[in-house]
């Protein structure tokens, strides 16, 4: 606000907070760390360096325009570049097609995993207990009860070179979302090489549409903690590390719309991995092709333990899997009579032979 009437002007903007206006400011360094308050934009008309750890905070917007570039500076341990929107903070990460915005690296055409940490929302949908706080920073944790609640929007984003380990079993995902609802927008989203998992979801409620993962050294798509959201048209290529989708927590999340390919560089896990007690899904207009040859061979569908036959169900679903490697695991049977469904799902079933010889 400039000017003789400056002040006059900028009160009327404020209006006491009365009128929803906001006020953004475009940051005079291209550097990332710390607080991140009130209305940040990033303009993509530069290169912007996460360096750290960088917090939209509570009741603070991250503005980003289309073709924006954000790269991580290298670090690890209290030095790993990384993003967290926390609850009550919303990201606009408004990509098109034509001009995605993009996390990566400082090398922004490097093809490798682990070379800066990842984006991290985190939500006021935690609908029960289950959900903990973040793992790699316990200062931050999921507000509850909200099933509507919005973090913003991430359309046509890319996320790309990301994972860092911060200890045992405290890994930084390309994507992680913790007890996000189901008001906030996911779409068209890449994560191409990360140090762990492509995406990561603890509990929430939040749709996400059009998803690609590739290139990952742990799982693709991960959902914990009672996450009950849709997942449509997820395209997951194995090329590396373990399950497609990989299912913990007491969980029935819905997928429709998927294709998952595995490769035979693959470790374990197989196709969709239902991991411990009680988890459950539904599976709707999907492909499996699991070309077997794994480290450790596990199905196109495989368990670890007891499925929840109640929720767990399959329609329009192709599987070819390799000869004995569609259905095993502890719940191998329930999870071949949830497929089978007495043939009235419109599963089809189709077999790699193990020679080439006809």
């Amino acid at each position: 606000f400039t000017g003789t009437s400056a002040a006059a002007l900028e009160a009327a903007f404020d209006d006491g907070g009365a009128a929803g206006n906001v006020l953004c400011t475009i940051p005079t360094t291209a550097t990332l760390s710390g607080d991140l308050t009130g209305c940040t934009v990033l303009t993509a008309d530069k290169t912007w360096e996460l360096d750290g750890l960088a917090v939209v905070t509570s009741g603070s917007e991250l503005r980003i325009q289309e073709g924006t570039t954000i790269v991580g500076v290298p670090g690890t341990g209290d030095a790993t570049s990384y993003m967290i929107v926390d609850k009550d903070a919303k990201i606009y990460a408004l990509g098109t097609e034509a001009n995605p915005i993009t996390f990566t690296s400082q090398d922004t055409s490097a093809q490798e995993v682990g070379l800066w940490g990842g984006l991290t929302i985190i939500g006021n949908a935690a609908m029960d207990t289950q959900v903990n706080p973040y793992e790699v920073n316990t200062a931050f944790t999921a507000g509850s009860g909200q099933a509507t609640d919005s973090s913003g929007i991430l359309r046509h984003v890319k996320i790309l070179n990301s994972g860092i380990t911060m200890a045992q079993d405290k890994e930084i995902n390309g994507l992680s979302l913790i007890g996000v609802g189901a008001g906030t927008e996911i779409s068209d989203i890449t994560v191409d090489y990360s140090d762990d998992d492509g995406i990561e979801i603890w509990g929430g409620t939040v749709n996400l549409t059009n998803i690609t993962i590739e290139h990952c050294t742990d799982d693709y798509f991960d959902i914990d903690d009672g996450f009950s959201g849709t997942v449509k048209n997820l395209d997951i290529n194995t090329t590396t590390g373990n399950a497609g989708i990989e299912m913990s927590g007491v969980t029935a999340a819905t997928f429709d719309g998927f294709t998952i390919t595995t490769g035979v560089t693959q470790a374990k896990e197989g196709g969709i991995y239902f991991k411990n007690a009680g988890i459950g899904g539904h599976f709707k207009n999907g492909t499996i092709i699991h070309n077997g040859g794994q480290i450790t061979p596990h199905g196109a569908l495989h368990s670890n333990d007891v499925i929840d036959e109640t929720t767990t169900s399959f329609e329009n679903v192709a599987i070819t899997a390799a000869d004995g490697l569609a259905f095993t695991g502890t719940s191998a049977a329930a999870l071949e009579a949830a497929f089978d469904d007495g043939g009235a799902a419109g599963n089809v079933l189709c077999t790699i032979p193990t020679t080439a010889t006809l």
